[in-house]
């Protein structure tokens, strides 16, 4: 989505007059776009095994190891991002067990860590990630805006408005459904979960039965981070949700 596609949008909407409202809602957002390239060291992928520096500990809880789901070279964001680092690789682990223990909105749930340097990574040879399918894929910079009344301040659109954004604008604006940065994406809940207004987005992920992803019975994982922890690259302490 780019902001010439969402203006064109609105002015084809029934709610051009608060275009200027809409426009004040947009967050920067990248998209996460399947490819088919060769999968090496240190590419983003979706799943897979991860790479990681030769003293690096994966993490573990009550049950077992956290489940690798993505890593994200920043070498690969379409254009130039002033949100996140111009390179390095962050390397996303969630706490999911076959048992189910583990409860996504649980303190831990989500462990993201960043290597500076891709030069000194290599795939785990942790027999537990072994296996395990992965996609390979493409960081498109691209903006957002919010599609629930719950994620809008100071809202002058009404219902019908409201059912236009959600979903014929975002339908006609090809709305991804796995991206870092910009709104939570959810379908089940009635709540705003990010945090609280200190904290924003950092990643939303759809079920991928490819990938034997099923977050909240098909639905959407999200991660959070603190503003001022994104500014200064500290990802050590993530917020999750699921629904």
């Amino acid at each position: 989505m780019t902001i010439k596609d969402l203006k064109q949008a609105i002015q084809e909407s029934s709610f051009s007059m608060y275009e200027e409202y809409i426009n004040s809602l947009i967050l920067p957002s990248i998209e996460i776009v399947k490819n088919n390239s060769e999968i090496k060291i240190a590419s983003s992928k979706l799943g897979g095994i991860p790479d990681i520096p030769s003293d690096f500990e994966c993490p573990q809880h009550k049950y077992g190891y956290y489940r690798f789901i993505a890593q994200f070279n920043l070498k690969d964001i379409s254009q130039p991002f002033s949100h996140l680092p111009k390179e390095g690789l962050l390397s996303i682990f969630i706490a999911d067990d076959e048992e189910g223990e583990n409860f996504w909105g649980d303190d831990g749930y989500a462990k993201v860590y960043f290597f500076d340097d891709e030069s000194i990574l290599n795939p785990c040879t942790n027999q537990y990630f072994s296996n395990q399918p992965s996609i390979s894929i493409d960081l498109k910079t691209s903006i957002d805006i919010p599609f629930r009344n719950e994620l809008l301040k100071k809202n002058p659109l009404n219902i019908s408005q409201l059912d236009e954004l959600s979903y014929d604008i975002m339908e006609k604006l090809d709305k991804k459904l796995n991206y870092l940065l910009g709104y939570p994406l959810y379908s089940s809940l009635a709540y705003d979960p990010r945090p609280d207004e200190d904290w924003t987005s950092l990643l939303t992920l759809s079920s991928i039965e490819e990938l034997n992803w099923c977050w909240h019975d098909g639905d959407f994982l999200m991660l959070f981070i603190e503003k001022e922890k994104l500014k200064q690259n500290d990802f050590s302490y993530i917020k999750s949700d699921a629904g």
